[in-house]
């Protein structure tokens, strides 16, 4: 990105503009990132051991460790197939999403009793339609709504720029994020039952 868009000035006694490419020596101190994340391909940079541990592959070589899982122990009975992996740190803790695989029976017509179709969306949260002909339409106003006020009170905050400012910028987006949450969890109980 600095070498696509180099730094431009003009010199103030020629009125002459000129151009420097810019590399990481330009910089005047490293880059960092906010959320590091990392690719991770199966068996060669990660592995998951017999004895219940993952290896990962580090800078400073392989590390071992054991992993922190609630409820995900059915995926490692040895019948699903691993793939990639994503290492990356969110709110101080390094989390690892793994991509699995199973092979499953073929499909069986007689069995299934009820089809659903369903498109989510914006103004509409989501469309049922099933195999008896009847729709159902979930109005997305009252959540618009609502966005559009986190938005406006988001751009108030924003402009406004003091650290009372920010903390409440903080805060508010958890609120917001929980809310949506909350909206979207009870619209899929909703349609599963």
């Amino acid at each position: 990105q600095m070498k696509r868009n180099p730094y431009k000035y003009q010199d103030i006694n020629t009125g002459e503009w000129y151009r420097e490419i810019r590399d990481l020596t330009w910089l005047q101190k490293p880059i960092t990132f906010n959320r590091p994340q990392v690719d991770l391909q199966r068996n060669r940079d990660w592995s998951y051991l017999s004895s219940g541990q993952l290896s990962i592959n580090t800078l400073d070589g392989r590390v071992k460790v054991n992993p922190v899982c609630h409820g995900f122990d059915q995926y490692f009975d040895g019948t699903w197939k691993f793939g990639l992996a994503k290492l990356l740190k969110t709110s101080g803790k390094w989390y690892l999403h793994i991509s699995a695989t199973k092979t499953v029976a073929d499909f069986d017509n007689q069995t299934v009793k009820h089809v659903v179709g369903i498109d989510r969306g914006l103004r509409f949260l989501a469309t049922t339609y099933d195999e008896q002909g009847q729709t159902a339409f979930f109005d997305g106003k009252i959540v618009m709504r609502k966005r559009a006020k986190y938005q406006k009170l988001r751009a108030k905050l924003q402009a406004k720029g003091t650290k009372s400012a920010k903390r409440r910028l903080k805060k508010l987006s958890g609120r917001e994020n929980r809310w949506m949450t909350d909206v979207n969890h009870r619209l899929s109980k909703t349609l599963v039952q």
